[in-house]
């Protein structure tokens, strides 16, 4: 009898393992993260993040990691080590830092060039499914995927990270879905300033490329 083929899970479960397979060769790193333990991270938690088993940490791990103090250039290697389980907690909907736009800002800070081609793509590919799930869900509640943020902010999150937002953007004017225009709806009413024709969030501000993909895009003739 022919064997069946296992279902391999959801387009966001397999962006996910795609992403622990292209930093898989990162081992955690042996010193003290980019973190600062005198008054921004708790010491063990610290300690935890390097010697624990990466996919036993957890939120509360992350939160104080991304709230801490850091330096303007992250370490790339320390980065790709915990990118996998960041963004395995990210579709998980855990709360990675007081504000959403920041969640993935650490990525975002490593040096231009860090990241290869494949991990570009695992990342890459990983937005589109997490961005594709969240703008099938309506209303939009805490513990909806984009924990009750709008769509705008979500892209912003993407645009710290350093993740093109062209492939998501299109996704978007591909969909179909009713559910798919009540988010651009509500991220409109939020976040874009209709008689000035610019985005509106703060986190924005310094934003250059994020606002002009977003302008030019929101801006286009149909």
């Amino acid at each position: 009898m022919k064997k069946q083929s296992t279902p391999r899970g959801t387009p966001l479960e397999v962006a996910t393992q795609a992403v622990y397979q292209a930093f898989a060769r990162y081992d955690a790193p042996h010193g003290l993260l980019d973190v600062c333990t005198a008054c921004c991270m708790d010491a063990e938690l610290e300690r935890e993040m390097r010697r624990l088993p990466l996919r036993q940490l957890t939120e509360k791990h992350f939160y104080e990691y991304n709230d801490s103090a850091k330096s303007q250039v992250q370490p790339a290697d320390e980065i790709k080590y915990l990118a996998p389980r960041l963004l395995e907690l990210l579709a998980e909907g855990a709360r990675l830092h007081h504000s959403t736009e920041l969640y993935l800002d650490r990525l975002g800070r490593c040096e231009a060039g860090s990241f290869s081609t494949a991990e570009q793509s695992a990342l890459q590919g990983f937005a589109l499914a997490y961005f594709a799930q969240g703008l099938e869900e309506w209303p939009a509640a805490s513990d909806a995927l984009f924990q009750g943020d709008n769509a705008f902010s979500i892209l912003l999150m993407w645009s710290y990270a350093r993740v093109p937002l062209e492939p998501l953007l299109q996704h978007w004017l591909d969909c179909e879905s009713d559910v798919s225009t009540l988010n651009f709806v509500d991220a409109c009413y939020w976040d874009y300033v209709w008689n000035a024709n610019q985005m509106g969030n703060a986190f924005a501000t310094d934003e250059v490329e994020y606002k002009r993909t977003m302008e030019e895009w929101l801006n286009r003739p149909a």
